[in-house]
């Protein structure tokens, strides 16, 4: 968990209301005759409220010559408190008049709090609630009003405690205090995630919480377990409001926001709050990024995340249970459902208009293309189908749901593939037919319809290469133990201008995910093999010559012109790469398109394109290593030469003192010219 960061409570209004001694009161738990104009921040511990959270308090003058510094504090707040004088009804009708349109003015977008201070100078017989009452309905944005007395410190601690919890539990995110004709109301996205809450809570699947499921409920969220007689006055105030709040002697999904609704209207927002967070929401009722963090996607650019069998038994699961009518097909009304706990669907509108899934229909979501769509949300933004399956109401361990593959150069040196995911670029010119082909593979029936069938829009996306698409496609492989290995390529467009962002610079990163790169030209034009060939080179420089390439010709109903006939074999035959697979948007070829760059994927050594650059750095890399040979082979010989002169010169010297020690000379003299000898002091 972050440490708490600390709250600033800026206070404002009016001249002598009692701004500085309500802070010096709560910071000091005395009251001075005197206090200063204007306070310094003051800073009150952590340990002074149950939640833990340090306070900066915040002093403020209303002088038109310190309006700068009013600005600059009530912007950098995160509650205001609007302090009026109790004994002054002129200071509190100036709150609504004054202080709260240039709070608006400045932009200031956090918890108000009208604070009536000197409480003990109110005059008699007049309450609170007759004071504040015209000044609360004119001012929407004002959540709650307090009163206090800084001389006897009467509620200066719960001033500063309701304006912590104002922002350590808002308000806004979860209670809309004006909706439904002025009537509050939970907010839609505090309805979601309650709802979620009430379903992973009903373990049995009967849409009410019995007392059992009750219990579990109250002791995960607060560590306390409900008496027989709470439960039952619990279920009494419901029913009594709401005789749909319970059924059958437990409470239902109305009944549970009823118990919330009362709880935010009685002042006791912080037990909603403690339930949300309880289940891993934050602050805008998401799931936090804490509970995020709990699974670690860290990888190499090389490397995908994975769907593990735990996800998709979990997932099938889900479709099996939202598909209402058996028809194998989520309808648009049955995704509703499924995703009325989410803030949002896991496949957005702009995620069904690019991203292609085979198997799609037009009246809803197959299993198999709802599978793919997670498959593909995995392997491209892992933390966000991580996130949509935990509001989906996973319970489990969330680090059960992923895998993370190997990293591609190890994965190649494998007997077997294990990777089940494979990303595969398709590069190629305009009008190469790279759209048509996607949506031929992904089984979309407008690619199969001639050019004259063709609507408008389709015709003209198609020419501007506006409408770039990703196909999602499943296939199954055999493995060695006779089984069957589930494997999905995903296969995405990608457009001129991408192709010249990569070459700009951005390329090796925007290339480290690809398996596999495809070049598709028009096989009726000489042109179009031309600029396909000269993507090839110039997406394999980018990619440091590591990147495997294949080379399809597309139209092949079309025919292949003897020119790009021998321009192919030519550039072929240089590159050291088989000739271009003919495909064309007939079933029988697609479907060998898909095993043939299945093969490709698979093989230990993908073919990779010999290059000119690649050929040059072979050539420096065989230079390098003929080098290195010479010049140890050099060392080696003077190693040899030096250690037969040092042989040389050690033989030489005990020869000379073999001499001498049959002269007259002493021992000692001959020793000492020995040992001279042997450290070449001698000749």
């Amino acid at each position: 968990m972050r440490p708490a960061k600390p709250v600033r409570i800026v206070v404002v209004g009016d001249a002598g209301v009692g701004k500085s001694s309500l802070i010096t009161a709560a910071a000091t738990e005395s009251f001075s005759e005197h206090p200063p104009p204007v306070l310094p921040p003051t800073r009150l511990a952590h340990d002074t409220t149950p939640e833990g959270v340090p306070m900066v308090l915040v002093d403020t003058s209303s002088r038109p010559e310190d309006k700068a510094n009013l600005e600059l504090a009530c912007r950098n707040a995160d509650v205001v408190i609007l302090c009026f004088d109790s004994g002054r009804p002129q200071s509190l009708k100036r709150i609504s008049d004054s202080w709260v349109p240039e709070l608006q003015r400045m932009g200031v977008e956090v918890p108000y709090l009208l604070v009536g201070c000197k409480s003990d100078l109110r005059q008699p017989g007049q309450t609170l609630q007759q004071t504040v009452v015209p000044t609360m309905s004119r001012c929407k944005l004002i959540e709650t009003c307090l009163e206090c007395s800084a001389r006897t410190l009467t509620f200066v601690g719960e001033v500063f405690y309701y304006a912590l919890k104002a922002v350590v539990y808002p308000m806004a995110p979860v209670f809309n205090l004006q909706a439904n004709d002025g009537i509050g109301a939970l907010t839609p996205l505090c309805v979601k995630a309650l709802k979620r809450i009430f379903l992973m809570s009903d373990l049995d699947k009967d849409g009410v919480l019995s007392d059992s499921e009750l219990n579990d409920f109250q002791v995960q969220c607060f560590a306390v377990p409900l008496q027989p007689e709470e439960l039952a006055g619990v279920k009494a105030v419901v029913s009594q409001k709401m005789p749909e709040g319970v059924r059958r002697g437990g409470l239902t999904l109305p009944g549970f926001l009823f118990l919330h609704t009362l709880f935010i209207e009685r002042g006791r927002l912080e037990t909603t709050w403690q339930v949300l967070r309880r289940f891993g929401y934050d602050g805008a009722l998401h799931l936090s990024q804490d509970t995020l963090d709990e699974v670690s996607f860290q990888r190499s650019p090389d490397q995908v995340v994975e769907l593990t069998e735990v996800a998709k038994d979990f997932l099938s699961a889900c479709f099996e249970e939202f598909d209402m009518d058996n028809d194998r097909i989520l309808s648009p009304a049955e995704q509703d459902v499924m995703y009325s706990t989410s803030p949002s669907r896991s496949w957005s509108r702009a995620d069904e208009e690019r991203v292609l899934l085979h198997g799609s229909t037009p009246h809803g979501v197959s299993k198999q293309a709802y599978l793919l769509q997670w498959v593909y949300k995995a392997a491209i933004q892992p933390s966000a189908a991580l996130e949509h399956m935990l509001l989906l109401g996973y319970r489990g361990e969330p680090s059960a749901l992923f895998s993370v593959s190997a990293p591609r150069r190890q994965e190649r040196k494998l007997e077997s593939a294990r990777r089940s995911v494979f990303q595969c670029f398709v590069f190629g010119p305009a009008q190469s037919g790279k759209s048509s082909l996607l949506r031929a593979l992904a089984g979309s029936a407008e690619a199969a319809l001639p050019p004259g069938k063709k609507s408008a829009l389709v015709r003209q996306r198609d020419q501007l290469e506006e409408g770039a698409v990703t196909a999602v496609l499943p296939m199954r492989t055999d493995i060695a133990q006779g089984g069957e290995h589930a494997t999905t390529l995903i296969l995405s467009e990608q457009s001129s201008v991408d192709a010249e962002r990569m070459a700009a610079g951005s390329g090796a990163a925007d290339l480290a995910p690809c398996d596999l790169a495809i070049l598709l030209f028009d096989s009726s034009s000489l042109e179009s093999v031309t600029e396909a060939l000269q993507l090839l080179l110039s997406v394999t420089l980018v990619a440091n010559n590591n990147l495997p390439c294949v080379m399809l010709a597309a139209k092949d109903d079309l025919g292949m012109s003897p020119d790009v006939e021998r321009e192919c074999a030519a550039a072929c035959a240089s590159l050291a790469m088989p000739m271009p697979l003919n495909v064309s948007l007939r079933a029988e070829d697609l479907s060998q398109l898909q095993r043939h760059l299945l093969e490709l994927l698979q093989e230990q050594e993908p073919p990779v394109p010999f290059t000119p650059s690649l050929k040059a750095a072979k050539r420096y890399r065989q230079l390098m290593r003929k080098a290195a040979l010479y010049t140890a082979g050099g060392t080696l010989i003077g190693l040899a030469i030096f250690g037969s002169y040092r042989a040389y010169r050690s033989h030489c010297a005990s020869k000379q003192v073999e001499q001498s020690s049959r002269s007259d000379i002493p021992q000692h003299q001959v020793t000492k010219a020995r040992d001279a000898l042997l450290r070449g002091e001698m000749s």
